[in-house]
């Protein structure tokens, strides 16, 4: 496992913080679009995967909710793609937005 599920609590909880630091007056709106886009799509893949609403804190308390000894490595792994994708598109927008 590379990472925990307390990890992944972390990260979905961020992702709206993120994204909205992330964008500023000089965001390209195009970026802002496809950032948020990307986004809702990981988080509404990763609710899809846990059976949960489909918003960042859905996520993050489906996670949290879960005990340890009843996540695989294949699930856990499954959840961090979701939320390194999530991560990407933030960055990406950072980088637009002259802030990366």
């Amino acid at each position: 496992m590379n990472t925990s599920p307390a990890d992944l609590v972390v990260a979905f909880r961020s992702l709206p913080r993120r994204l909205d630091e992330a964008t500023t007056a000089d965001s390209p709106p195009e970026a802002v679009e496809s950032a948020t886009a990307e986004v809702h799509e990981a988080i509404t893949a990763a609710a899809t995967q846990l059976d949960a609403a489909a918003t960042a804190e859905g996520v993050a308390a489906a996670i949290d909710h879960r005990l340890l000894t009843d996540w695989t490595d294949d699930e856990i792994s499954k959840l961090q793609g979701h939320a390194i994708a999530a991560a990407t598109a933030i960055r990406t927008l950072e980088n637009e937005s002259g802030r990366g």
